[in-house]
Formats: C-alpha cells, structure tokens, sequence
C-alpha cells in the first residue's frame, strides 16, 4: 500500500494557516470536503475532534496525524497540508507541527487503516523526507518527493 495511490495534488495543501488545532482541523476538514463531497463534513470534524480528546494526534517531530472512521465513508481518503512556521498542536514532544497528514476511513475499514497510519507514521519518521516536505513549494513537488521516496523504499 503506497501512500501515493490514495493522496492527489488536489488534496495537498501548501501554506495551510491556522494559529490553533481546532482552526487548522477546520482548514483540512474543509479541503476533504472540497475533494470529497460526499462526505458529512460535520461527522467528519466531529470525528476528529471527538479522536483528539483520547490523545493527541501530535506525533512529535512536527507532525499530527488526524484521524477518525466515518460512517457513509467508502475508502481511505488522506488530506496532507503543510505550515513551514509551524502550529502549536499539544503534541507528545511539545514542538509545533508543521505536517498535517489527516486520515479519513470507512469505519468497517479498521485493518486497511491501520496498515495506511502505519505507513504515514513509518514515512514521516525520515528527517529528510520531513525537511523536504516543509521546504516544499507546490502539491506537485509533495507528490514528487512522496512518488520518488516511496520507489526508493517500498517498491
């Protein structure tokens, strides 16, 4: 499973801004629905929102990986953005996020997104990758460094 085969430059935000979680979850639930109209946008910021109170999905090392299963919902539908400056997030680490990777899933889908959360999770953990992405400067560069460093490792 490659990250590229679910994400497109229509649902990659550069520049993304927000001063707060709640507004940049806002900002990408927005962009989801903008891709994916279909989809219950207040089911989906719900979702989310309700995911966070658990734990934060601030993974550290500038990165959260929203997530929530929704009902109505039929395949794994990913929204990257990305906030050079970065947002204070209550992530594990206590640093800003700068890469916001949100998963939206069918909730009877729990297996395929664990597997997808574990490969955005296992992606994001190169400090180059990271660093590339921030410096980014359009959606069809993030899709390229994504495309090049999913080939190199997990072809």
């Amino acid at each position: 499973m490659k990250l590229t085969d679910f994400l497109t430059e229509k649902n990659i935000m550069i520049g993304i801004d927000g001063n707060r979680k709640d507004e940049i979850i806002g900002k990408l639930v927005e962009i989801a629905h903008s891709v994916y109209p279909e989809i219950d946008k207040d089911a989906v910021m719900n979702g989310i929102l309700e995911r966070e109170k658990l734990c934060s999905t601030g993974i550290g090392r500038n990165v959260a990986i929203p997530h929530a299963g929704i009902d109505g919902c039929s395949e794994i539908l990913p929204v990257l953005a990305i906030n050079e400056k970065g947002v204070k997030y209550d992530s594990i680490d206590g640093k800003s996020v700068k890469i916001f990777f949100m998963i939206i899933y069918p909730k009877k889908y729990i297996k395929t997104q664990l597997q997808f959360l574990a490969r955005v999770s296992r992606l994001l953990r190169n400090d180059c990758l990271r660093e590339s992405l921030i410096k980014s400067s359009s959606p069809k560069e993030v899709m390229r460094i994504l495309n090049e460093y999913e080939s190199e490792h997990f072809s």
